[in-house]
């Protein structure tokens, strides 16, 4: 497992690396072009072997799709990542994706109900009001969060209709576009407060990344991770 930057996990993992979907601002297509971990990103390869490194015996919170999303992966893929999850219970794991109706195939119910996986986070990518539609098709078992990042307009909660999932969200995470010309698409302040004020009304705790430094300053920054019992 790698030491990482990013603020909100421990370490990261990634058994598969490359993603489908083609986001303009994606930071791991850029890290895949400079070290060329696979061919082509677009073609998402699964590398089994690195679970291998689960078996680390110190607890971690490990972030397993940093370098892909899991509506790409295939089946037997994520069987196989599950079974390592069940076999390093000591570990918090964290996925990501911006198409999160695909965890109910992969990650089905009846795992978490027969077997040991009450420490997986699932996550949806919310750039703007355009995606909180997304907030939905999260699945009703485990964990859930938001990464409101990269915030690219108003994704007040309040102004879609979804508010029967809404409440059952344990975290959200909140970033700025990072890379080259990011810094011409800075978050408005106001998106941010509009996020946190939801947040603070409905008891889920809120995380900053640094690239929000710029936008709220020292002073209007928050690092609330969720409770300590809820990684039990």
């Amino acid at each position: 497992m790698n030491q990482t930057k990013i603020e909100w996990c421990d370490k990261t993992l990634n058994p598969v690396v490359g993603c489908s979907y083609g986001c303009p601002y994606c930071y791991a297509r850029r890290i895949n072009a400079r070290f060329h971990y696979v061919p082509d990103f677009s073609e998402p390869q699964f590398f089994p072997e690195r679970l291998e490194q689960l078996k680390s015996k110190k607890p971690a919170k490990v972030f397993l799709t940093s370098m892909s999303d899991p509506a790409d992966w295939r089946q037997t893929w994520a069987a196989a990542v599950l079974d390592a999850i069940e076999k390093n219970p000591q570990h918090e794991y964290l996925l990501l994706s911006k198409r999160p109706e695909a965890y109910m195939n992969l990650f089905p119910i009846w795992r978490h109900i027969y077997g040991d996986l009450k420490n997986i986070w699932y996550g949806v990518t919310v750039t703007s009001y355009r995606d909180l539609h997304k907030i939905a098709d999260l699945p009703l078992y485990g964990k859930r969060f938001i990464s409101f990042e990269p915030l690219l307009g108003s994704a007040d909660p309040r102004l879609r209709p979804v508010k029967c999932a809404v409440p059952w969200i344990d975290w959200a995470i909140i970033g700025a576009e990072t890379g080259p010309g990011a810094s011409a698409r800075r978050p408005r302040r106001e998106w941010v407060e509009e996020i946190v004020s939801y947040c603070d009304e409905t008891g889920v705790p809120v995380f900053m990344k640094d690239s929000l430094l710029p936008v709220v300053g020292t002073e209007g920054m928050r690092r609330d991770f969720p409770d300590p019992l809820m990684w039990i």
